[in-house]
């Protein structure tokens, strides 16, 4: 009689512990709310805004959206930006077509320069005394770098009719979406409530073990 007892006894905690662990799988993180995740810091955002006599519009490249056109632009005039040179000014019927670039971060404009791209000898930069960031640097005049064609074509600038070094462009209104990168601080917290969670389960199973050996040695 007592034995049929203990095993009675032992089937209400096996299926306990059963049910317990069945509610711990199907509830999110030890049943408990899970924390809020902190919101991630906004992300830095540069444009650069292209403008000419010989443009209907201006055009705007952005860094989260334009990715390709917007880093060879970037490089065109970067390395601008507190440079020294003794160039001289050159003949202004040599310049050609001046495009005016304007760069900003998150929407606060900081760089400008003058790009001629078809200058004779060469591309040349000018570099304004004035500048949006107000910071201090002298007008000054540079050689640009021989990409500086390639690029602009690259925003999507006709310049005659030589085709463009790199294929397609922006155009001023197409999209190039960048490329999203992993939550990462997301992908470490479901591992973590997925460990704890198993690792509850275990716990669980291992009381269970243990219960059954209690009642097994009671009843020797």
């Amino acid at each position: 009689m007592q034995g049929t007892n203990v095993r009675g006894t032992i089937v209400k905690v096996v299926a306990g512990l059963f049910a317990a662990a069945l509610l711990l799988l199907g509830a999110p993180a030890f049943g408990a709310p899970a924390p809020s995740p902190k919101p991630s810091p906004s992300p830095t955002v540069r444009s650069i805004t292209i403008s000419s006599d010989t443009l209907s519009a201006p055009i705007v490249l952005r860094s989260d959206q334009h990715q390709r056109p917007f880093t060879a632009m970037a490089g065109e005039v970067d390395w601008l930006a507190g440079g020294t040179s003794t160039l001289k000014a050159p003949a202004a019927d040599k310049l050609g077509p001046k495009f005016t670039v304007v760069s900003a971060v998150n929407g606060v404009d900081k760089q400008t320069f003058d790009l001629y791209p078809l200058a004779a000898g060469g591309p040349r930069v000018f570099r304004p005394a004035a500048q949006p960031d107000k910071r201090k640097v002298t007008a000054a005049w540079f050689l640009g770098r021989f990409t500086m064609d390639a690029s602009l074509r690259g925003a999507g600038i006709p310049l005659g009719t030589a085709a463009p070094a790199e294929g397609g462009g922006v155009g001023g209104g197409l999209v190039e979406s960048a490329t999203a990168e992993p939550d990462i601080r997301a992908m470490v917290g479901d591992w973590q409530r997925f460990v704890g969670l198993n690792g509850a389960v275990v716990v669980v199973i291992a009381l269970g073990v243990f219960a059954i050996a209690y009642a097994f040695r009671r009843t020797i």
